[in-house]
């Protein structure tokens, strides 16, 4: 990425989408680019989509389509683990399998999160400090946590990095506290161009205290901020949440995933010179029985 589209614009990356803003001349106007995903009806993934497949609209119009191909970018992906899953055989397998099989095609970081997040692993290609991180996460299933922070210091940190920037969290869904509200989370997502992908444990993954009756108000108010933070957070940067009854189901979730980083498609579209936008997109497809999926909220303009 060149010098003038770091400085004016961002990339909004992922799985199934992202987008940067590139300013060109005021006699052309603006260009974006966002990431999606193309699927058929049998849920494989479209590998011949054309321009002529698309609608794209912004701003309450439809836009031209400058160009289409197939994501050349490369990703980074932040790969997160609750400290509530990290004694389960299952899911550092699952973990290390996803790993595994990005190789070449990602640069992935490793991080622990729950009471904090804490870095296991810092953005690379080699595979081989996540084997040796994954064997050592906690054998103990810690209570609590802070998602909604979590997720937010997470995406602030993308902010940096160059190419197709990815979150995938691996979480449970017990009570938390949180001192960040959802809006942060997808501030970040949208600002940084993170697209979030979770696959959460419906119901407890360890022993969590009782709140008290003060607390039992404030839990129910977090709980509703978490929800947010993943389904609006999911939906709105083009990813993905997938709700899972048992552990068990987690490596599926993942090849899920993994499928989709390494199918995207870049997609670059025009909006004249003048265009005011509050950054809200929606891309369709004109082909039967093709169903897309990409960010729906971009930075405003």
């Amino acid at each position: 990425m060149d010098l003038e589209r770091r400085a004016l614009g961002w990339t909004l990356a992922g799985v199934a989408a992202g987008a940067s803003l590139l300013a060109i001349p005021q006699t052309t106007g603006i260009e974006r680019t966002v990431y999606l995903i193309a699927r058929h009806e049998s849920g494989l993934h479209v590998a011949d989509l054309t321009p002529a497949d698309l609608v794209v609209r912004e701003a309450g119009k439809e836009r031209e389509i400058l160009r289409l191909r197939r994501s050349p970018e490369r990703l980074k992906v932040c790969f997160a683990i609750d400290e509530g899953l990290s004694p389960d055989l299952i899911v550092r397998r699952a973990a290390f399998r996803f790993i595994e099989q990005l190789q070449g095609a990602a640069d992935i970081a490793l991080y622990l999160v729950g009471h904090g997040n804490a870095k296991l692993v810092d953005y690379t290609a080699d595979v081989m400090p996540f084997l040796k991180a994954i064997n050592s996460l906690p054998q103990r299933a810690q209570g609590g946590g802070n998602l909604v922070e979590s997720l937010y210091e997470l995406a602030r940190n993308q902010r940096s990095l160059e190419g197709r920037r990815v979150i995938v969290v691996l979480a449970t869904e017990i009570p938390q506290r949180t001192t960040v509200t959802a809006n942060g989370v997808l501030d970040q997502l949208r600002d940084n161009g993170t697209v979030l992908y979770a696959v959460t444990l419906v119901g407890p993954a360890g022993t969590v205290p009782a709140p008290t009756p003060e607390m039992a108000h404030l839990e129910t108010v977090e709980e509703v901020e978490r929800d947010r933070a993943l389904n609006d957070g999911t939906r709105q940067s083009g990813g993905l949440r997938i709700p899972s009854m048992r552990q068990d189901d987690f490596p599926a979730a993942l090849d899920r995933i993994r499928g989709e980083l390494l199918n995207q498609y870049e997609l670059t579209y025009a909006l004249p010179a003048g265009t005011k936008s509050d950054g809200r997109v929606s891309i369709t497809a004109r082909r039967k029985g093709v169903t897309l999926r990409g960010p729906t909220h971009l930075p405003k303009i």
